[in-house]
């Protein structure tokens, strides 16, 4: 269980928020050791300097409209770390692991199991799991305004921490084996994926908006949505069901649409299942050794 005790009004750093610095100091020692060759890197250090001023400061509002936004603030930030992935691993030349994700795949399974799956391809299919695919972000972002406004703060709190803990961990994978996927295989040309109307449209959506990535391994779609249905047991069961049949395609789209490998999910679901059993030990501990700001 959670911690359930309601600390709104403290002014000691949430373990979120410890989260929050933590990562943030790993990636300025990244970005610092980039900045000798690429100056951009100093850009995103100074965005992480700004975005840990604004969180000290936040973490002093105890009511309206600045707690409300201590609240939502690290889940902000996500997008910042995500997008610093691909500098980093170009910055600081990290090998592709495409290769060899896919020959992991090919041990276990004695075939390409990406295009094997892919190969009974249905374009209906096709086109209601690239539109499921697609709505990854709005999905877990419902997740949580329906957290906010249904379950006390203290449990947002949690659930926010476990969210964005995966996300961050998901984001730490990507520099140790950067991968793009399957899709951008040299042979997934010889068997194009094809839908019905949007498919196309969404896909190029997706890569204008997140831009070149390496965002394989682990899964961060599979861990992420597995957390999320943790989670939306404790809004209702509705809530519950709806969430899980969302999870369940979402992992189904990943090796479909060859956005992932399946090595990949297999990994993404033990993160999902370690920040399960682990979460509420490693949040009471952090929230044991509050730090007054």
């Amino acid at each position: 269980m959670a911690p359930s005790q309601e600390t709104t009004a403290s002014r000691a750093l949430w373990p979120i928020e410890k989260l929050f610095l933590a990562n943030s100091f790993v990636l300025i020692c990244l970005l610092s050791v980039a900045a000798r060759h690429h100056g951009q890197a100093l850009l995103f250090i100074a965005a992480h300097v700004t975005a840990i001023g604004l969180l000290l400061a936040l973490s002093r509002a105890a009511s309206g409209v600045w707690l409300f936004l201590r609240h939502w603030f690290v889940l902000a930030y996500l997008p910042l770390c995500y997008k610093e992935v691909p500098f980093i691993v170009i910055a600081l030349q990290l090998p592709a692991a495409d290769t060899k994700l896919a020959g992991w795949d090919k041990a276990m399974w004695h075939i390409d199991p990406v295009f094997w799956v892919s190969s009974f391809q249905n374009p209906g299919l096709v086109e209601l799991l690239q539109v499921v695919y697609t709505l990854f972000i709005p999905g877990v972002l419902a997740l949580g305004i329906l957290l906010w406004l249904r379950r006390p703060r203290a449990e947002f709190r949690y659930g926010t921490f476990l969210i964005a803990a995966t996300f961050l961990i998901s984001y730490l994978g990507y520099l140790v084996l950067p991968a793009r996927g399957p899709r951008f295989m040299p042979y997934a040309g010889q068997y194009p994926l094809h839908g019905l109307w949007t498919f196309t449209a969404f896909q190029h959506l997706l890569d204008h908006m997140e831009g070149a990535q390496y965002d394989c391994f682990p899964s961060g779609h599979v861990a992420v949505v597995l957390v999320g249905c943790y989670l939306a047991r404790r809004i209702s069961r509705p809530t519950f069901w709806i969430f899980s049949l969302f999870a369940a395609l979402i992992t189904i789209s990943t090796v479909y649409l060859r956005y992932h490998y399946v090595i990949d999910v297999i990994v993404g679901m033990a993160l999902a299942i370690a920040m399960i059993a682990a979460g509420p030990w490693i949040y009471s501990k952090l929230e044991s050794g509050k730090t007054a700001t």
